[in-house]
């Protein structure tokens, strides 16, 4: 043996609590290390001992998987609530179009659908008054070149790069009445020139809550989606590319009431039950090391 073995040699029996001068001291020492490396199943068969940290180890790693998995299903739902708020929205907002007439009519409909919301959606959305710009709650805006004029036939344009801004705000409306008198004003002070038109968008919020995270015991959540609805013309190319994009933000609901469950604090306990278990586990492991 050569001086580091012994060294080592010695070290193992010292924390073994054998003197390197006994007797017994190297047949003791391989079944100590013997046992040492055994797996917990070997080691059942050979003391009777049950693996209590495994079946620890094991509990924690399904407690804790069971609580990502929770964790990814309310995040899905999160997710699901706004993709399928954007394609009612798309529904709601957005028709196909392809001549001049019928883009003003796709503009003026997204605004009429946005006026006549409580009436035409099956979702329950509310309004967000002074959210769009100068304080009101939709503004239509049209971007333009100052000036342009476009001549396939003689191969010629004059267009003043310069780019103007023209827009019209909506503050609210209440009845129906009110509905068509915004619509005509919009009509009157709100036209297209289609050689000049950069592009047209539509700002405007809505507020909705998603209730199916109630399933879950969880309280849910109250959503703010910012809409915004563009009109491309920019290539001028005869076809005006259309898009809505849609970016919620998540807010706590003021005073949330479930039937049935009781006071808000039931459901923070229901939480903390969840994550009790996982604390303990860990204190256990803790203590066992």
């Amino acid at each position: 043996m050569t001086e580091t073995d012994v060294c080592i040699f010695k070290c193992l029996c010292v924390r073994l609590n054998y003197p390197p001068s006994h007797p017994g001291h190297e047949h003791a020492l391989r079944r100590k290390l013997k046992y040492f490396f055994m797996s917990p199943c070997d080691k059942y068969h050979a003391k009777g001992r049950k693996p209590f940290k495994l079946a620890l180890q094991l509990l924690k790693i399904i407690i804790v998987t069971v609580q990502l998995v929770l964790f990814g299903l309310s995040n899905q739902m999160v997710e699901a609530f706004k993709e399928e708020n954007t394609d009612s929205f798309k529904h709601l907002f957005l028709r196909d179009y392809f001549t001049s007439l019928s883009l003003s009519l796709s503009v003026f409909l997204s605004v009429c659908q946005y006026l006549a919301l409580p009436q035409k959606s099956v979702g329950r959305y509310a309004y967000v008054r002074g959210s769009a710009l100068n304080d009101s709650a939709l503004y239509l805006c049209q971007r333009y070149y100052r000036k342009g004029t476009i001549n396939p036939v003689n191969d010629t344009f004059d267009i003043d790069p310069h780019v103007v801004i023209g827009g019209q705000e909506i503050h609210f409306c209440i009845s129906h009445k009110s509905i068509t008198l915004i619509l005509k004003a919009i009509e009157s002070k709100f036209t297209l020139n289609f050689q000049k038109l950069i592009n047209v968008t539509i700002q405007f919020q809505l507020k909705a809550i998603n209730i199916q995270t109630i399933i879950n015991n969880e309280i849910p959540d109250c959503y703010t989606f910012s809409i915004t609805i563009l009109f491309d013309n920019k290539a001028h190319s005869g076809k005006v590319k259309l898009s809505l994009l849609n970016e919620g933000s998540i807010t706590e609901c003021r005073d949330p009431s479930v039937s049935g469950h009781g006071e808000t604090h039931v459901c923070l306990s229901v939480v903390l039950l969840k994550l009790n278990p996982s604390l303990s586990l860990c204190v256990c492991v803790w203590r066992s090391m």
